[in-house]
């Protein structure tokens, strides 16, 4: 059975993701609170998942995963970056703590987990890297400049990646207007509003698992590539 290391599973997508994924791979779950982990990983199909427990913005992130790598005697073959920071603020009030904050959880974490999977140890079983990117990347918003910043620096990553890592496959979904824990308390309200701007409407936390699945299971001649999934609305 192929592993899966997943971050922000205690996220509405990564949640859906895991519970979804763990019918056909063994799911290492990522997180900082240990008690919401051991909670999802009951939650899972199968045996033999485990935890990384891991605060990214305090820890050491490349010297914790390489040591539970070691413990475990892992090789981990696709890692999925759904972790991330979702914080909109008008640039003139954003303060330094909360840019790096960002940027931190959303690109720097990836960037160390990246630097311990290429190690020659662990990089002959790694087959996919798959980062999770935004439509705010594509379409300007206010209040989203910080996080529109580093969700772009991730496709900057999926570019270059695919060539230094190759054949390792390394491809970035650019998700649009989903309802999850973190947006709904931006998107209550206007429901209507956004659903006669995004041609197939709204959409929901599982909408991504399929993708996922077909970029994990099919032998794609695709790498280096921005898969834009928003129900369509940058055609409009």
């Amino acid at each position: 059975m192929e592993t899966i290391l997943l971050t922000g599973v205690t996220s509405s997508i990564g949640e859906e993701l895991a519970l979804f994924l763990s019918k056909k791979y063994r799911i290492i779950l990522s997180g900082r609170d240990n008690n919401k982990l051991l909670n999802q990983s009951n939650k899972l199909y199968g045996e033999n998942h485990l935890i990384w427990c891991c605060d990214f913005i305090n820890e050491n992130i490349s010297e914790s995963l390489e040591s539970f790598l070691r413990k475990f005697e892992i090789k981990i073959n696709h890692f999925l970056h759904v972790g991330g920071d979702f914080s909109i603020s008008p640039i003139r009030l954003q303060k330094k703590e909360n840019t790096l904050k960002s940027f931190q959880v959303n690109v720097f974490s990836a960037i160390e987990i990246i630097s311990v999977l290429s190690k020659k140890e662990f990089k002959s079983e790694l087959k996919n890297i798959l980062f999770f990117s935004s439509i705010s990347t594509k379409r300007g918003k206010a209040g989203y400049a910080v996080y529109a910043a580093a969700k772009s620096a991730l496709i900057g990553l999926t570019k270059s990646l695919a060539i230094e890592l190759n054949p390792i496959k390394v491809n970035c979904l650019v998700i649009g207007a989903v309802v999850t824990k973190t947006t709904e308390f931006i998107i209550k309200g206007i429901e209507e509003t956004l659903n006669s701007h995004i041609p197939l409407g709204l959409s929901n936390s599982s909408v991504l698992n399929e993708w996922v699945l077909f970029l994990l299971e099919k032998d794609i001649w695709m790498t280096g590539q921005e898969v834009i999934i928003d129900g369509g609305a940058t055609v409009l």
